[in-house]
């Protein structure tokens, strides 16, 4: 059977053809969360991955296409659900479309059918309880401007909005001078008139790695993994399951200081994926086999 298998953040989504246990081919296009793309967006996102699959597999094999499984940051509720399949329906004709969420994605991958804590610290941040199966509870996802705490959103937030309040080290606010545009009114319509403004500002967070000994870095990264670990680990703080999974660049870059930061109150950080994608395949090839 063959099956296209995608896992979508904000900033990109990663696709896979898969027969069984082989990878027929693989590609990459712009994240489909649809609280940043409207849904002829989407259509024309998918109309590009019909392009690839016919270039690459031929169309006899992209026709023979059984199913698709697309995991999705902002694909909760019915509604955007509901937005995604139609555009799909008009582009994948006749093919059957599993929506599930980008944490459901997380939690196969890092757990497969065992239960954990499931964390994702990427351009966004999001945790949840998962029995194995599926989630038994999650912290509310309340997104770029109320929530991602400890992503890659919220370090570019706070490091771009000290750059405007004159709070940066001069070292950093000079980088920033020569590697960005920083004209305040551009600033502000990248992020608030022009598409992917979350994935805009969470660019911003590459200059951690650059800093990454500088005191007012280390101090902003203890300060987002410990929000993070206070609103959505600490959502589950009554909980007697202890063990946490996370994906994300963030978690990956950072794993060590996190894991350090969660044994203080008794988290154990089990296992770290930057991309999640690789063992959610995996996940659904065994499920065949």
């Amino acid at each position: 059977m063959i099956q296209l298998i995608a896992e979508s953040g904000s900033t990109k989504t990663s696709w896979y053809l898969i027969q069984q246990s082989k990878v027929i081919c693989t590609t990459q296009t712009l994240g489909m969360n649809p609280y940043f793309v409207q849904q002829s967006e989407l259509i024309s996102i998918l109309q590009e991955v019909v392009i690839f699959l016919d270039e690459q597999a031929g169309g006899s094999t992209r026709d023979q296409i059984a199913a698709v499984l697309f995991y999705g940051s902002g694909y909760g509720n019915p509604e955007t659900k509901k937005l995604l399949k139609e555009a799909f329906d008009q582009v994948f004709i006749d093919v059957p479309v599993q929506i599930e969420t980008d944490l459901l994605a997380a939690a196969r991958a890092l757990f497969g059918h065992e239960p954990g804590i499931v964390c994702i610290m990427g351009t966004g941040s999001n945790c949840g309880m998962y029995d194995g199966i599926d989630f038994t509870d999650n912290v509310p996802s309340l997104g770029f401007s109320l929530g991602d705490e400890g992503s890659a959103g919220f370090f570019g937030k706070w490091i771009v909005r000290d750059y405007y309040f004159k709070s940066l080290p001069p070292q950093i606010e000079d980088y920033l001078n020569q590697h960005f545009q920083m004209d305040i009114n551009i600033t502000l319509d990248r992020l608030y008139r022009q598409k992917h403004g979350n994935a805009y500002i969470a660019s911003f967070a590459q200059i951690i790695a650059t800093f990454r000994e500088d005191d007012y870095i280390l101090d902003l990264v203890e300060r987002g993994i410990e929000e993070f670990m206070r609103f959505q680990l600490g959502y589950f703080s009554s909980s007697t399951r202890r063990k946490v999974g996370m994906v994300g660049s963030v978690a990956y870059y950072h794993k060590e200081q996190i894991s350090r930061i969660l044994a203080r109150d008794g988290w154990d950080l089990v296992k770290v994926l930057q991309h999640p994608i690789q063992e959610l395949v995996a996940y659904h090839t065994h499920m065949e086999e």
